[in-house]
């Protein structure tokens, strides 16, 4: 699979008529060759491609690297680009200008003054942006992993115990049940806090009467799940119930509309205009939702602004919410594959209101 990303990456290259492509966003570098490690580069002169990285990621790079030509460094990794026979003549090099900083580009143009360099984006994420089947696979597994956590979370659930100590708990959990780990700092914000988007876990001790919300997710195989849901730890109150029917309904109507080739905005558009609808659009100040992948944010991004359009193979979370500061708030969020006729939605955990 690595062999065919990188012929289209090749593809790519050539219709941007440039010469080279430095890969240095990491997730990237994963598609193409499928090294997991935290040092590397990738180098792609068509139809040739070389891999760098340094001593500690010798045997890794040598074990999981396929379809590319692996360079130990001696030293820094562009040290190793003027021994390369790409950059022997007069060459137009992209490099992706969100993920390399501006030293590392000067110095690129003062060892290899021959380079061209010029900035590029979204050339690996047009193709990774559209998940095949083994991708999907691992995103399921990382999802179930998530589903199968909360449910056992939700028993821990009672007052008196700290958000942090939920959130660690579950991080636990979901090594336990095969995560590589967790795809970032868990979201448990109760009480007034729950109107913060990312209020991560505190020391707060959760109280009856609290909403909970829990936004939880995990790497599997280098693949992110992003799930969120939101309870009452208690009886809920007749605004608590308002505001989660809210969310929840527009949630449902923003996932029943998912079509391939619909603009991003559109669907954004669904689920924004309930909530105005209802009142509360001041208070829902964020995307719908993002692509899911190697990144936990990635491609397409699903809000009032996108130029995205979706299309069947993309992974993407549903997620509207409503905060309301210095009263709490609430967001649901699932992932879901766009298909051919719709979506279908990966995450499992119930939406029904939980009262615990």
């Amino acid at each position: 699979m690595t062999s065919k990303r990188i012929k289209l990456a090749c593809l790519l290259i050539k219709k941007k008529k440039l010469d080279v492509l430095i890969v240095s966003r990491l997730s990237n570098v994963r598609y193409l060759c499928g090294y997991s490690g935290s040092n590397g580069m990738l180098v792609i002169a068509p139809p040739k491609a070389y891999f760098l990285t340094d001593f500690r990621y010798k045997v890794q790079a040598r074990k999981e690297v396929k379809n590319c030509q692996v360079v130990i460094a001696e030293r820094e990794l562009i040290g190793e680009f003027v021994k390369l026979q790409c950059f022997r003549k007069k060459v137009k090099v992209g490099f992706e200008s969100a993920f390399m900083t501006v030293k590392m580009c000067d110095k690129i143009k003062e060892l290899i003054p021959k380079a061209n360099m010029v900035p590029v984006s979204n050339i690996i994420e047009s193709l990774s942006v559209v998940k095949d089947a083994g991708e999907i696979t691992k995103i399921k597994r990382a999802v179930k992993i998530a589903d199968i956590v909360f449910g056992d979370i939700l028993k821990l659930v009672k007052p008196g115990v700290k958000e942090r100590d939920l959130a660690l708990e579950m991080s636990y959990r979901m090594i336990k049940l095969g995560a590589d780990g967790p795809a970032f700092d868990f979201i448990v914000a109760s009480g007034q806090r729950s109107s913060m988007p990312h209020g991560r876990a505190a020391d707060r001790k959760l109280r009856k009467g609290d909403f909970v919300t829990f936004d939880f997710g995990c790497f599997y195989n280098g693949y992110a799940s992003d799930i969120t849901r939101t309870i009452v730890l208690g009886k809920a109150n007749a605004r608590q119930k308002k505001i989660y029917n809210i969310v929840l309904k527009a949630q449902l109507e923003a996932i029943s509309s998912v079509r391939p080739q619909m603009p991003a905005k559109e669907l954004d558009k669904v689920a924004r205009d309930i909530i105005n609808k209802e009142g509360y659009g001041d208070n829902f100040g964020h995307g719908l939702g993002h692509g899911l992948g190697l990144e936990v944010h990635d491609n397409p991004v699903l809000n009032p602004r996108s130029q995205d359009i979706l299309v069947e193979g993309n992974v993407v979370t549903i997620e509207p919410g409503i905060y309301i500061p210095a009263w709490g708030g609430v967001r649901i969020e699932d992932d879901v594959v766009v298909t051919k006729n719709g979506c279908r939605v990966l995450s499992k955990s119930p939406k029904n209101l939980i009262e615990l």
